[in-house]
């Protein structure tokens, strides 16, 4: 816990963090709700975000956000997993599609025909212009083809490191020199589904396609997870931290966490539960890992700062938003 020290065990977490956290930025009105998640209380916020909720509540403020146009998120980390969920609505306005910085080149040449080929100064460093098929592009500073400046973005096509194709310029002045082409980037707008139908159908973000089946069985160890958590009143027990049991050792059949160990307070039980909730649900988004689903309960009930730093600041960044 960042914000909470020993003389905190016993109070309420946002209160005891509302101090330190309104001590972060001055500028800030930090202020701490112990209440019930009613509509009235939800209905004045542009952002909601939820963390260690139920399922049943997250689907319940999930679909008033999305009724509502509200922003809402939902990030949690159990042991070494976490999950981050983003509902912005159905209406949501990208400004800056592809992000990072915007791509210019000098214009060496351009010419006349259809299409019109624009050439390129190469860089100090001999490489050419960084744009892709498909990107918008305007032209300032361009002198004797001078239709071409403060006209409306048109799509290049790539032909090689240099030059670019960008539509008929057959009826264009001839160019003389100068000039920069520069990439414009529209707003998009986007529709994003609402929790309910995203744990039928989710859309998982991996790295590479080999993360896929790992990150789908993860996405169905977290509702079992929340079923299991329903049905025992508990997350299951940590696979290390249990008391040895005074009855003889198990049968040799049993796994070696649970030699020694009564069933009912097996914590290779808990996680075998668990699995038997997470195979229930179904693999229709394709085969179910079981060795992900099987450490992950048996890791579940760890708070570990550094993973939820990191999806805190994914959480963040989607805020922001």
């Amino acid at each position: 816990q960042f914000l909470l020290g020993q003389s905190d065990v016993g109070r309420n977490r946002a209160e005891a963090s509302q101090q330190v956290l309104a001590e972060l930025n001055p500028g800030v009105v930090v202020e701490a709700y112990t209440g019930e998640l009613l509509e009235a209380f939800l209905a004045s916020f542009q952002v909601v975000v939820l963390t260690e909720s139920p399922l049943e509540e997250q689907l319940r403020v999930g679909d008033f956000c999305h009724a509502q146009g509200t922003c809402f998120i939902v990030a949690d980390a159990k042991g070494l997993a976490g999950q981050l969920f983003c509902d912005f609505g159905e209406h949501f306005v990208i400004d800056d599609p592809a992000e990072g910085d915007l791509v210019c080149a000098t214009v060496q040449h351009i010419s006349q025909g259809n299409p019109g080929v624009v050439t390129c100064v190469g860089t100090e460093d001999g490489h050419g212009h960084l744009f892709c098929d498909g990107d918008l592009v305007t032209f300032s500073g361009v002198e004797g083809m001078t239709e071409l400046n403060d006209r409306e973005p048109v799509p290049v096509h790539v032909l090689d490191a240099f030059r670019l194709e960008i539509g008929d310029t057959s009826s264009f002045s001839p160019y003389r020199r100068g000039g920069l082409v520069s990439e414009v980037r529209r707003p998009q707008e986007r529709s994003y589904e609402p929790l309910c139908q995203a744990l039928e159908e989710p859309k998982i973000q991996v790295a590479s396609p080999e993360e896929l089946p790992r990150s789908r069985s993860l996405h169905i160890a977290f509702q079992a997870l929340h079923a299991f958590r329903r049905e025992q009143g508990h997350l299951p027990r940590p696979r290390v931290l249990v008391s040895p049991c005074p009855l003889p050792a198990r049968p040799p059949g049993l796994p070696p966490l649970c030699r020694g160990l009564p069933s009912p307070r097996c914590p290779q039980a808990d996680a075998e539960r668990v699995l038997e909730l997470a195979r229930s649900l179904g693999t229709q988004q394709g085969p179910l890992d079981e060795d992900i689903v099987h450490a992950f309960a048996s890791v579940s009930a760890g708070d570990l700062c550094p993973v939820a730093a990191v999806v805190g600041a994914l959480a963040a960044q989607e805020v922001l938003k």
